[in-house]
């Protein structure tokens, strides 16, 4: 049976490389490669080649003209002017459809979901909201302040209504969003396609004495942490990102007498960036908030380490397949990993299996199957 579906999120991978929009995309060409027809609804970005295209199989719906990265983010929250642009176009784009079997949305920023919505009672089309996080109200008015951190919570617990089909990245996931609004959801937690990592993307390759970090230059995502544990011990580090903390970890880095042995990159294109962690000791996951953690997954199917520290937020599952240090000595543990790296490698082999078992795309279909029965 041929199906026509319908992805929702004001950013869509490669032209934007987050996280988040690159499981969407491994998903949605998944898909595409098993005969169905995909469309996703999203914002016009640079390197696009027009408003309306196919991209791998995927038929693309530009919704206006993004905000620059640049912009994405004020005084180190996320501009909202962005998401309710989104959300009020959408619409307008998504009206003139009425055969799709089902809408997909990403839940965050929440804004969209309200018209979705609408869309999908008038037109009958199942719509299915999927969460990468689920934010509590202390969570919130830490973000935004008491006032603005209530309206946030309100609008996430508004959208939590608006279906009663629910996908969560991870089995963490899917616990708040029960603990939080007493929904249950279905956990799909693909990152990873099988595609992407064929031998030539595996192969061996000279390692450095450095390790690597990737994510967007956020606070909550504590490269400082990173920039610390190089600085007390004998390695050097690429951090690759871009974000709103970037000039601030640049002059951490001087102030630490490390700025020789840091390495920023703010982007680098998906085979450049598998080169990086490939010829890295192991990935540096500190983050505070993480969903699933793609990049994560991806490190781990290239057989590199990944390594966390205790209060690293990624789900039990994941934390599982990772190597912890010791918070209070990590430049110690870093030096230790640097003299018995084999050690910590055959790990990582092994958990690229499990990865690669349970954390594929491929199985896309069986999940919208699921709904649409």
């Amino acid at each position: 049976m041929k199906l026509k579906l319908a992805f929702a999120y004001d950013s869509a991978y490669p032209w934007f490389n987050g996280g988040i929009e690159k499981r969407r995309f491994l998903i949605m060409q998944a898909l595409a490669n098993a005969g169905h027809e995909v469309h996703c609804f999203t914002m016009l970005r640079e390197g696009m080649p027009g408003k309306e295209f196919s991209y791998k199989g995927i038929r693309y719906h530009c919704c206006g003209i993004a905000i620059p990265n640049s912009k994405m983010y004020v005084h180190g929250r996320r501009n909202i002017r962005w998401p309710l642009k989104y959300a009020l176009i959408l619409p307008f784009k998504l009206i003139k459809y009425d055969d799709f079997d089902l809408i997909d949305a990403d839940a965050f920023p929440f804004l969209h979901l309200f018209t979705i919505s609408l869309i999908a009672k008038l037109k009958h089309i199942k719509f299915i909201v999927t969460w990468h996080e689920v934010w509590s109200l202390e969570y919130w008015q830490k973000y935004l302040g008491k006032l603005g951190g209530a309206l946030g919570y309100f609008v996430e617990y508004l959208a939590s209504k608006l279906t009663k089909d629910f996908i969560a990245n991870s089995n963490e996931t899917a616990k708040r969003l029960y603990e939080q609004f007493g929904k249950k959801s279905f956990v799909f937690p693909a990152a990873v396609s099988s595609y992407e990592f064929d031998a030539k993307n595996i192969r061996h390759i000279k390692k450095k004495n450095q390790f690597i970090s990737i994510g967007r230059l956020v606070p909550e995502k504590r490269m400082d942490m990173v920039l610390r544990a190089i600085a007390e011990s004998n390695a050097s580090a690429k951090i690759i990102g871009i974000g709103p903390e970037e000039k601030n970890l640049k002059a951490l880095a001087k102030d630490l007498g490390i700025e020789k042995r840091i390495k920023f990159i703010r982007r680098l294109s998906p085979k450049k960036l598998f080169a990086s962690i490939n010829e890295s000791r192991g990935l540096l996951m500190f983050s505070a908030r993480e969903g699933l953690s793609l990049i994560t997954l991806e490190a781990m199917m290239l057989g590199v380490p990944v390594f966390i520290v205790g209060s690293t937020s990624l789900p039990s599952d994941v934390k599982k397949l990772c190597i912890t240090l010791n918070e209070n000595s990590i430049g110690k543990s870093i030096n230790e990993v640097l003299k018995n790296y084999r050690k910590y490698e055959e790990k990582a082999k092994k958990a690229r299996e499990i990865v690669l078992e349970r954390y594929s795309a491929d199985y896309a279909m069986q999940v919208y199957e699921r709904f649409l029965k």
